[in-house]
Formats: structure tokens, sequence, C-alpha cells
């Protein structure tokens, strides 16, 4: 239970120090984690955790402090620790925020069969039966682990402007790890699906069919894949590829913090600046979107970690740059109000400025649309390995499942076909987008202490036109 009385009792201790602003979050959290491998148990752990933090902001600086101790006692040291480091900082300018309304709501993702009422034997004979079904493949599978973790939190947040927020959200996530072989060559598969929900998740995830499906496609791309003979052609993105460039190479490079030149550390570096809002980027067909309200995503939530309203936040606009990803002091520096973008992996850590699901927008096109037009190409339906630099300029991508695409159809498979291209290289070579939008569960890292957030990667279908590939 969330100690609502403690956190008014930490606002009135704050606000008799005249700060900006005072925040206090309570949050309580069970989980449990199952895991197999190579059919036989590792891992059974279940725990409970709940703590609380304080956040002040003065105009010399901001102070933050968090604990795994619940009590007045520990409450009135944290507000105590947070006031002398906000006192103590020197900012260059004075810390301002953004104004917004003060809210008072409760929010909360429903369950169709509550993970809390799951059974331990009934999660092992999920991974069973996945571990199985991988198995019946008759591909040679040396590497077989399969990850279940559900989890359930609990959070209470109020500010001094008088906001007080209640939540609770479920989530769910099962990770794939197989390593298949054939021919004395292997290829692995690192795959995950989650959300925000019940037990009813693993249903629509369909596991059963996707993973001997993920196997025997691994065992095709070695027996017979081949290399892509470097140069240039069109290339498919499928919606994991376009996924995973939304999310580096838009996603992060928009985040306010980074465009602001927070410590490296903390944030990295961005090759956007502020005064390139309306500029050129990519195509008329690249439009980006992080929206934390998709229901059932893995990103999901209502309201920020500062208490605003979230809203889909349009990153790219038919290929301009036309929002970032702001808090309320990356927006204040901005003249801008927040758009809900402050998120933190726990009530340990500083909540700082995150994505939620960041996709590419939908087009006009049917799928086999895309390949009527390429004479010579490749489809790269997902990726294996991904590199991008601390700007979030230069990238790469190496795929995991690909396919030549000759005189618009699709041919055999292409193995570990590579592309390395600048970030407006890519938006702006893309003259085709699919309907259908499809997503990938996925964990983001940022921040240090580090700190991973649970987001959505996604899209349709990418044409690109002459780039580069090998």
């Amino acid at each position: 239970m969330i100690d609502e009385d403690l956190a008014e009792y930490m606002l009135d201790a704050a606000s008799k120090h005249t700060p900006v602003l005072a925040e206090v979050r309570l949050e309580s959290t069970s989980c449990m984690q199952l895991a197999l491998k190579a059919g036989q148990v590792d891992t059974i752990a279940s725990s409970q955790d709940a703590g609380m933090n304080v956040k002040i902001f003065f105009a010399s600086g901001v102070g933050f402090s968090s604990s795994n101790v619940v009590s007045k006692a520990e409450g009135l040291r944290l507000v105590r620790q947070a006031v002398s480091q906000a006192k103590s900082a020197r900012r260059k300018s004075p810390c301002t925020l953004s104004a917004e309304k003060a809210v008072r709501t409760s929010w909360e993702v429903r369950q169709k069969k509550s993970l809390a009422d799951v059974t331990t034997e009934e999660k092992l004979d999920y991974l069973r039966s996945l571990d199985s079904a991988a198995l019946k493949t008759g591909v040679k599978v040396q590497g077989r682990y399969y990850d279940l973790k559900d989890w359930e939190t609990t959070r209470f947040f109020g500010n001094s402007e008088g906001s007080r927020i209640k939540s609770f959200i479920p989530r769910m996530k099962v990770e794939s790890y197989n390593l298949v072989s054939a021919k004395g060559e292997t290829e692995q598969s690192m795959r995950e699906w989650a959300g925000s929900g019940g037990w009813e998740l693993k249903d629509e995830w369909n596991l059963l069919e996707v993973l001997p499906d993920e196997m025997r496609m691994l065992k095709k791309q070695i027996e017979h894949g081949k290399r892509v003979k470097p140069g240039k052609c069109d290339l498919v993105c499928g919606s994991e590829v376009t996924g995973i460039a939304a999310h580096e190479s838009c996603g992060h490079p928009m985040e306010g913090d980074r465009i602001q030149g927070r410590e490296m550390s903390q944030a990295g570096r961005s090759f956007i600046s502020e005064d390139m809002i309306g500029q050129r980027l990519g195509s008329k067909y690249a439009t980006v979107i992080d929206d934390p309200g998709i229901p059932g995503s893995y990103g999901y939530y209502a309201y920020d970690e500062e208490g605003v309203k979230a809203r889909p936040r349009y990153l790219y606009k038919e290929g301009l740059i036309n929002e970032f990803l702001h808090n309320r002091e990356t927006g204040s520096k901005m003249g801008l109000v927040s758009n809900g973008s402050s998120r933190a992996e726990s009530y340990l850590r500083e909540p700082i400025v995150r994505m939620g699901n960041t996709f590419v927008a939908p087009g006009d096109f049917e799928e086999d649309e895309l390949f009527g037009t390429v004479k010579d190409g490749v489809l790269m339906n997902s990726f294996t390995e991904w590199n991008i630099d601390d700007k979030r300029y230069n990238q790469k991508y190496v795929s995991r499942e690909a396919y030549f695409i000759k005189d618009g159809e699709l041919a055999g498979p292409a193995r570990k076909c590579t592309i390395e291209i600048t970030t407006p290289a890519f938006w702006s070579a893309i003259d085709a987008v699919t309907k259908k939008v499809r997503f990938d569960a996925a964990e983001c890292g940022k921040g240090d202490p580090g700190q991973g957030m649970s987001v959505f990667t996604g899209g349709p279908m990418l044409r690109l036109r002459g780039v580069s590939l090998r």
C-alpha cells in the first residue's frame, strides 16, 4: 500500500524551504521472473520492492534524493538532502520550469487475467511449451534460453503545485535467445515480446508459432543465404528495421536534454540543434511519432513522472523536424511547455527525458506494391546488429532475415546484409511507406547511472531508393 499521508508530510517539509517546485514519488512493485535454459529450470525468483524519492527545484539548481526505506524520518532526511543539493548547485543560468496545470487523477492498466493470479507452475509450463515447440522443428538449436518476467507497479506522485496522481501498471515480457547451427555455421536470434496488461498478453504474441518460424528461418539463412554484392540498390525495410531506425536516429536525437547539451554521460549528444525546427531532414514520407498512449504497449503511460498528461509527439513530420521531446525544464528553456516526456526506471532514479513508443507513421501502399518497381534490391526484414554514434548521425544495421528482390519479386535469402548510412540520408531515401504498422518491444538505455526503459519501436515497411549495401 502507498502511504499518501507520507507524501503530504514530505511536501509540507519541502515547502518550508520555499523552492521553485518540490516533487515526491512513492512506489511499490511486485515482480516474478522465471527462466528455462536448454529445457531445464534456470531461474525462479520473486521480489517485493518499495521506496520513495524527492526532487527539489531552486533557481540555483536541482536536488534529487531517493531511498528504499519508507518512513517519516527517512522522508525528512531525503527532503533535507535534496534541498542541500539544490541550494549548493551553481547553474550558469537560473533553473526554470514550464507552467503546467495541477492534476488530481488516477489511472491504471486493466488485466483480463491478473498476473498475480497465475501460478509459478503455469508460467513454467508456458516456457516449457515454447522450448518444446522449438525442438519439434527439427532444427538444430544449440542454445535455447527463455525468460519470462512480470511485474505490477503502484505509484503516487505529488508536487507543491497541487498535483496528486495515483497509477497502477502491470507489465509482462518474454525474451528468447536461440543459437541455430547448420552446415558448421551458426546464426543467433535474440527476441523480446512485452506489453502492459495481464497474462492475456501471451495469446496476442502467438509465440508457439512465431518461435518455430524463427528457427526455420535462421536455418534457411545459413543453408541458402548469399552475400549481397557491395554497391547501391533499393532497400525495403521490414517493421523491425524501421522501428530501430525510428528509435535510434529520430527519437534519441530529438530528446531535449541531448539537444541542450546536458552532460554527455547522462544523455549523450545530438546532431540536432534548437534552431533546426522546421528544417527538412527527410522525404515527405518520413513522419515519426512518439506516442505513450498506445493501449497495451510496453511504453504505455497516461501521465509522465512530472504529472504532465502524455500525448503523441510528432518528431519528424513529412520529412521536417517538427517537435523535440521535453520535460518541464527543457521545454521552459525553449519557451515551450512539457510534452509529457519525463520518465524514470524506478523510484531510485531521477526522471529524465525519455521516449515512450516511437514509430514511423503509416502510408498508402500495400506491402506487395513496395516490391513491384524494384528491379534489383533487398528486403531487410529484421536486424541482428545495430550501431550508432553518440550524435545519432552515423548508423549501421546488419540483417538477421533478408531476401533479394529481383524484378519485383522476392528471391532467395540474403545473408548478413549491411547498411551504413547517415541519419539524413536514411530518411531522405524513403519514397514509399505501407499501411500496416507493427510494433516490437525493446529496452531503451540512457542516463548515468544507467536506466533501462520499456518502449515500443515499430512502423510499416519502408522503401529506400539507391542506398549503399554490402
